[in-house]
């Protein structure tokens, strides 16, 4: 496995949860101009025994929220079809994801547990028209909260799954 030495926007990586299974994250915002330099993450639906592939993580789904377009962080005619196209039931509406922040300075402590499996050209703005999100700064809470509760607890957070397709640029 290749050390990490830089995270941005649409890098997909693969880490093993508690339970011994495969999760997924993708990152929807890297901050590395002014310190304290950090990257937002959103969460895969990916929970499978078997190491996932690009193919996998387009296909699966990620949480978030669809809400009113009246945010300052519009996204393109374009990429508003997209996402339409992939979810009608949201339209008018439009899709933010649920943040999970890591500080720069704790992922170097645990980044040899990741693996980047690619990186997709995603919209922008993906977390700032999201409705919430959490600190995940630490290797123990991300194989913690991966192993079996995340989906509870984002569903009792009121975030749903919308398909990965919906917000890849092209």
């Amino acid at each position: 496995m290749n050390t990490i030495k830089d995270i941005n926007k649409g890098d997909f990586f693969t880490f093993v949860g508690d339970d011994n299974k495969y999760k997924g994250l993708f990152c929807t915002s890297s901050h590395k101009e002014k310190s304290p330099f950090h990257f937002i993450f959103a969460a895969l639906t990916y929970d499978n025994v078997q190491k996932p592939t690009l193919e996998d993580f387009i296909n699966c789904d990620f949480f978030g929220t669809a809400h009113s377009k009246k945010n300052p962080f519009k996204y393109s005619g374009k990429a508003l079809e997209q996402m339409w196209n992939n979810h009608p039931e949201i339209k008018p509406y439009h899709i933010g994801s649920y943040w999970f922040i890591i500080w720069r300075k704790d992922f170097l402590k645990f980044r040899n547990n990741f693996e980047l499996v690619s990186n997709l050209n995603i919209v922008d703005n993906l977390d700032k028209n999201g409705n919430g999100g959490v600190n995940a700064s630490s290797w123990d809470f991300l194989t913690d909260f991966f192993s079996e509760k995340y989906k509870t607890v984002l569903d009792y957070r009121g975030q749903t799954t919308f398909k990965v397709k919906s917000i890849i640029s092209t």
